[in-house]
């Protein structure tokens, strides 16, 4: 009895260290609602969150909107389950423009904890808008369909 509790507790164990082992923290925040979330970024008020396990990557969202003759910026920093690292370990972000003066730059990156806390450098992607809306669809679904532990 005690020799399987041993193994149980054991293998709990292994299965905890890999399950928390696997996961990447990156920065999660938004500069609508938090201002320390703009560039440049301050690490040191914004906490590192824990993502879901399918959630290799993290991501920075710029989106730009032309409104009353200046651009409103806004930055999100996120978990993400897909999306194409950029050059220099993500540093180099994809380049996307809309309809009515809206301009995006989003960047993933996968090589440490945190690493969408940096500013990026700023390029056009290669890539397919389509793609990039599907990317974020599908980074979307879990939130809607699986509730939280």
């Amino acid at each position: 009895m005690k020799t399987a509790l041993v193994a149980f507790v054991a293998i709990g164990t292994v299965f905890l260290i890999l399950d928390t082992g696997i996961a990447i923290k990156c920065f999660v925040c938004n500069s609508f609602h938090q201002a320390d979330c703009a560039d440049w970024f301050d690490n040191v008020t914004q906490h590192l969150v824990n993502c879901f396990d399918w959630q290799t990557k993290c991501r920075k969202v710029v989106q730009e909107v032309w409104l009353d003759d200046h651009w409103d910026v806004r930055y999100i920093r996120q978990c993400a389950g897909d999306g194409e690292i950029g050059a220099y370990e993500g540093r180099i972000c994809q380049e996307r423009y809309g309809s009515y003066n809206v301009r995006m730059r989003y960047c993933h990156c996968d090589n440490q904890d945190g690493c969408n806390s940096a500013p990026s450098i700023v390029t056009r992607g290669s890539g397919h808008f389509w793609s990039w809306i599907v990317t974020l669809a599908a980074a979307l679904i879990p939130f809607v369909f699986v509730r939280r532990r």
